[in-house]
């Protein structure tokens, strides 16, 4: 049957730069920015900026608020409204006080506002019309069709929205307690294409026709609760939104978040500018975020990905582990340690690489894949004990060289220098196996097809002769690394870990079977299947716990592939199918992009590859670990269920993949807040919940997750036709 292939098309990639203290610009003090063109414009309490192609530049001129209003970029610099361009001020016109806000109406009247009176423009000067109320803080006028029958309306952080009228000009007040305005602390207000009159309070948003209807707050669709502090509209129709819990958009009818961490220094977005190119200029009181967009495709994506981990991921002989970093957000200032898993995560990266070169024959792809199964290869030789695979190595100039567990660690016979680590686990040689078969079929010569033969053969064989364990240079079995059939199928000590090490153990020998020919490995296998029914171990191998548990999901999915790929017996593989059916129907609701394409290779079925699609279009290009915070938003749905394995609520549906924890594949997708311990109670009527749930530790802009994270299901899912580009 041939499989689909989706051709997923460009996609509008984000990225940021965080403007900060250390760059010239304190968030606290920033009272406004706009753009003009795609030049950027802040005004603050240190004085006026323009900000253009990473350079900052100081401005003669101090302004107390920009405002860009049809193309016109406007300052009010004391009691003065200025025009801007090229970095310059040129005066329009002098008032009594300071100019708070200017809107340009449909018919193209122009509309100002100081703190005391509002005005008009008529034959190129500016009339006084009426005065306003105390604390008025925004305008949006909608047209100037006959005298006295003008529709203006301004907002005040005290008296509410209000709506000019009458020949004797008044104000008419739009109260919570007759209308459907949201509260009486309003904050920003705005006229869409249509003459709508949107309304951001301290309360929400709503949308009001000008007559008596009213689209509340909780008629959107997961906009959030709390105050709305800005909003921009694009020419195109797309609406921004700068509120206490982050940056809201609406474009395209789907409401999108941009939150704290990732993409935002600080929950609350005090206000915020768009550029002609769609750059975002959101200012929090930590700094601002420039958020940038530019259409990519897969290929184009996983070309840079492919980039950024050549440049930071690879370490000492070809090792692939996560990054941690010394300065917050800053991949440069990062250093790879040792992991518990190099072999696991070196093996996923290198299996990435071999499927990029059957997809495409990039030599890069091959001498990637080469690099880092040698270093796998090293892990199993440098034990002095044939078929015993370390852990990590590390060597003099490497940080904590010398330290740490040192019954685990062991000083090199030949090299003083270097260390390896021992206590070695099944994930370990999960990875190992994975790597070894997949290299062996797509990139090896004749040459390297042996030597994995040969270091296969061996950890095979030493797995055997050790009753199926992993058995240490002291002569003790690992803690982990049990296949025996006696703990998995009679100690109830093991039974989490009875379908998963049935499925890691019957995937091992034949992988083993399949690059060395021996048909002892076969005998192994059948003797497991039919005097200890691990076939029967892996019908449903994936123990089903409120997704609690996740390293044995990643270890699952990367076992069966090689069990099913090298299994030729059809039957058998239907009883292995049964088992990584039942395991991708339970974690579908990740859209992982692994979990699916693995589905995909291995069956006949759909498997989401529009989502997997989906998953990896959102993985922002960074790689970092950064806080979440995802509480207060309507859309989440909370799970309760974990709470029955003494675990905390988390997200019965995981959010998109740009507003998650980024994990790895092992790690908890279903986290709904973390690292946001300082602002769970920043907005308590904007929450979800009582209380946020920060429930996973490493989520604080200091380390990363592993590009293979992306790489792997992209180019296995490239190399099996699934995705077209």
């Amino acid at each position: 049957m041939k499989k689909y292939t989706l051709n997923f098309g460009e996609f509008k990639q984000y990225d940021k730069v965080f403007l900060t203290a250390d760059k010239g610009i304190e968030g606290a003090s920033v009272t406004s920015v706009a753009f003009s063109g795609n030049t950027l414009y802040i005004a603050s309490a240190k004085g006026t900026f323009e900000y253009a192609e990473g350079n900052l530049k100081k401005l003669s001129f101090n302004a107390s608020k920009l405002i860009s209003a049809k193309g016109t970029l406007y300052a009010s610099i004391g009691n003065s409204l200025a025009e801007i361009k090229k970095g310059k001020a040129k005066k329009i016109a002098d008032f009594g006080s300071r100019v708070v806000d200017v809107s340009v109406a449909l018919d193209g009247s122009v509309w100002l506002i100081t703190e005391n009176h509002l005005y008009l423009m008529a034959d190129g000067e500016f009339q006084k019309i009426v005065g306003l109320p105390s604390e008025t803080v925004c305008l949006a006028a909608l047209d100037n069709k006959v005298k006295y029958g003008e529709t203006v309306y301004v907002g005040s952080t005290v008296e509410g929205l209000l709506s000019m009228k009458g020949k004797r000009r008044h104000w008419a007040e739009l109260l919570p307690e007759n209308t459907g305005v949201m509260s009486r602390k309003i904050n920003c207000i705005k006229i869409d294409a249509l003459g709508h009159l949107w309304v951001g309070t301290d309360e929400g948003i709503n949308i009001y026709d000008g007559k008596n209807y009213w689209f509340k707050g909780d008629d959107f669709y997961s906009i959030p609760s709390g105050s709305f502090n800005d909003m921009v509209f694009a020419t195109d129709g797309k609406k921004y939104f700068a509120t206490n819990t982050g940056l809201v958009t609406l474009i395209e009818g789907k409401i999108s978040y941009f939150s704290y961490g990732a993409w935002l220094m600080h929950p609350t977005v005090t206000t915020l500018a768009i550029a002609d190119d769609g750059t975002i200029a959101a200012v929090t009181p930590r700094g601002i975020s420039l958020i940038t967009s530019k259409y990519m495709t897969l290929a184009q994506k996983a070309e840079y990905v492919d980039e950024l981990t050549d440049k930071y991921f690879c370490r000492n002989e070809g090792y692939h582990v996560g990054r941690l970093l010394r300065k917050y957000g800053d991949l440069e200032s990062g250093w790879q340690p040792n992991s518990d898993n190099d072999g696991l995560f070196t093996g996923l990266y290198c299996a990435s690489q071999c499927f990029r070169y059957a997809a495409t024959k990039d030599p890069k792809a091959k001498a990637n894949a080469k690099k880092a199964v040698e270093a796998m290869i090293k892990l199993t030789e440098i034990t002095g004990k044939s078929g015993f695979t370390a852990r990590a190595t590390r060597y003099n100039d490497d940080p904590f060289f010398g330290d740490g567990n040192r019954e685990e660690w062991h000083v090199c016979p030949d090299n003083p220098n270097c260390e390896w680590l021992g206590e070695t686990s099944s994930d370990e040689m999960t990875g190992h196996y994975f790597a070894y078969g997949i290299y062996y079929d797509l990139v090896a010569d004749k040459k390297e097809k042996a030597k994995i033969s040969e270091v296969v053969k061996k950890i095979t064989d030493h797995i055997i002769e050790n009753n199926f364990h992993l058995c240490d240079v002291d002569g003790v079995p690992t803690t982990w690394a049990n296949w025996e059939p006696e703990l998995l199928n009679n100690d109830d000590r093991w039974f989490f870990e009875r379908g998963t090490n049935s499925l890691e153990i019957l995937s091992f020998l034949k992988t083993t079977y399949h690059v060395t020919g021996d048909e002892k490995y076969n005998q192994v296998f059948d003797m497991l299947i039919q005097k200890h029914h691990y076939a029967m171990n892996c019908m449903q191998y994936k123990c089903e716990d409120a997704h609690i548990a996740h390293i044995d999901d990643q270890l699952d999915f990367t076992n069966i592939y090689n069990l099913l790929v090298y299994t030729e017996n059809e039957a058998q593989k239907e009883i292995f199918k049964m088992g990584l059916t039942h395991h991708f129907e339970y974690e579908r609701v990740e859209r992982s992009p692994f979990f699916n394409i693995v589905y995909g290779a291995l069956t006949n079925r759909n498997c989401d590859i529009e989502n997997a699609a989906k998953s990896l279009s959102e993985m922002n290009l960074d790689f970092i670990v950064w806080p979440t915070y995802n509480s207060y938003r309507k859309d989440i749905e909370i799970d309760t269920s974990p709470e029955a394995y003494g675990c905390a609520p988390q997200l019965k549906y995981p959010v998109e993949y740009s507003s998650r924890v980024l994990v790895n594949y092992d790690g908890n997708q279903f986290v709904c807040d973390s690292g946001v311990e300082e602002f769970i109670q920043i907005d308590k009527k904007s929450a979800n919940r009582a209380a946020a749930l920060p429930s996973t530790d490493g989520a604080d802009g200091m380390g990363t997750a592993m590009p293979y994270i992306f790489l792997l299901p992209y180019w296995m899912g490239r190399y099996y036709g699934l995705l077209g580009d």
